[in-house]
Parts: structure tokens; C-alpha cells; sequence
């Protein structure tokens, strides 16, 4: 591939390109913003014998700042309202290793971290399922206030870092202001490897098993997602509830 003025900088990032039979190039500033964003999510709302009824949700805004709403059915929504985003931010909030940062000089806000760490960052900004009173805030401090919130609830142990066999992130938190001891193992990775990985669906605060028809359902959801019109890149955010003891 030198010989044809192909370097490739990583070996592994070729695996991808088995399947490619055409490649749309795009300079950054007209069509795109280099900024990643999250625009859909969803979560089980409910579940009746093999089958199971979601919940889908739009966020807007495209850049990194943390401005933005959450749709459900073409109306805006509070997280807060709904347990499954709740959890979902804490996840996002929680495994994760990046950060929002307000340049001064440039007025805008900039990553600190990965790409698509710093997208969730600001997921969580947008949905505030904590209910933060953000509105008088400077930029600078608007920055990481909802993430903030949720970090002070929960202290972060350890964490698993992403690996290619894995294909997943975790991280095992414990709460900070509880006489509870009990911790949590939150997991964020590509969704194939993490859903095979659970044995149980989160619909509201409680959890159902995870049945076959039930996993078909939600990663049809996802493929779709993946190859309908959008062609949006996909991730599954799971929790272990009772981890074994790290020590």
C-alpha cells in the first residue's frame, strides 16, 4: 500500500474497510463540523411477552456546546422524567474521560478528551436529568455543570479501559453520600458485544430478562440506525448492578 502512497497510520483501522465499496471524502468547514454529536437515542419503555414497545428520542444541536433539547414524538421532554435517561446520563457522565472546556479567546467550547467521549459529555449537558439550575451560569462554568452533578453522586473506582476484544469500556463506581457500599459497573461499547453480554433489559427503575425475541427487537433498532438513511454510529450503554467485589 506505500508503494501506492496509501499509509495507513493504524493496521487495525483497515478491518473496516472490507466491506467499502465507495468512499465519500468531505473537507471539514462545508458539509460537516468536526464536532460529534449524539441526535438519537432510545430505551425499552415497556415489555409485554416476547416483545417489547421503545421509547425514541432527537437531540438537537450539532456542535460541542451544551445547547440542545431532547425530543420524544416531535415534542420536547425533561429527562428527569423518565428513570431509563436518568441512568443513561449517569452512564454517559460516569465512563467516560473527557470534557467540555469554554475557550475565551475562540467564544466557543472545545473538547477535552476523545471525540466521541466528548459527545456524550455534552448529551448529558443537554438532557440535565438532574434538573440543574444552569441558566445564570458563565459559559465557563456551564461547561461541565450537569456532569458535574452526577460525579458528585458517584466516585469513580477503577476502570476498564477499551479493548478490541472487549469492545467495551467499563468503569466501577460507588456512591459518594450513601452508607451503601454497594458499587456499579456502568459499560459503554459497541452494541452486538455489550447486548450479548446482558441478561437483563432496564425498563423504567426495574429490570426484565432479556429474552431472545426481545434482543432481536433492540439490535434491529440499532441496525437500522446504523444503515437506514443516517448511517449514524451506534453504542450501547449497559450497568451491572451487583458486580462481584473488586478486591
Amino acid at each position: 500500500m506505500a508503494k501506492k502512497n496509501a499509509i495507513v497510520r493504524s493496521l487495525p483501522s483497515v478491518e473496516t474497510l472490507g466491506c467499502t465499496s465507495v468512499i465519500c471524502s468531505d473537507k471539514t468547514g462545508t458539509l460537516t463540523t468536526n464536532q460529534m454529536s449524539v441526535c438519537r437515542m432510545f430505551v425499552v419503555n415497556k415489555v409485554e411477552g416476547d416483545s417489547c414497545d421503545l421509547s425514541e428520542f432527537t437531540i438537537t444541536g450539532s456542535t460541542y456546546a451544551p445547547e440542545g433539547q431532547v425530543f420524544h414524538n416531535d415534542k420536547p421532554v425533561k429527562s428527569s422524567q423518565y428513570d431509563a435517561l436518568v441512568e443513561l446520563a449517569t452512564i454517559c457522565a460516569l465512563c467516560n474521560d473527557s470534557s467540555l472546556d469554554f475557550n475565551e479567546t475562540k467564544g466557543v467550547y472545545e473538547k477535552v478528551g476523545e471525540s466521541t467521549e466528548t459527545a456524550l459529555t455534552c448529551l448529558v449537558e443537554k438532557m440535565n436529568a438532574f434538573d440543574t439550575e444552569v441558566h445564570n451560569l458563565t459559559k465557563i462554568d456551564r461547561a461541565m455543570a450537569c456532569n458535574s452533578v452526577i460525579k458528585q453522586l458517584m466516585k469513580k473506582e477503577f476502570t476498564l479501559e477499551f479493548s478490541r476484544d472487549r469492545k467495551s469500556m467499563s468503569v466501577y463506581c460507588t456512591p459518594n453520600k450513601s452508607r451503601s457500599s454497594m458499587g456499579k459497573m456502568f459499560v459503554k461499547g459497541a452494541p452486538e458485544g455489550v447486548i450479548e453480554r446482558c441478561t437483563h433489559v432496564r425498563v423504567g427503575n426495574s429490570k426484565l430478562p432479556l429474552t431472545k425475541s426481545i434482543k432481536d427487537q433492540i439490535l434491529a433498532t440499532i441496525r437500522d440506525y446504523g444503515t437506514g438513511r443516517d448511517t449514524l454510529r451506534c453504542l450501547a450503554l449497559a450497568t451491572r448492578d451487583t458486580p462481584h467485589d473488586p478486591t
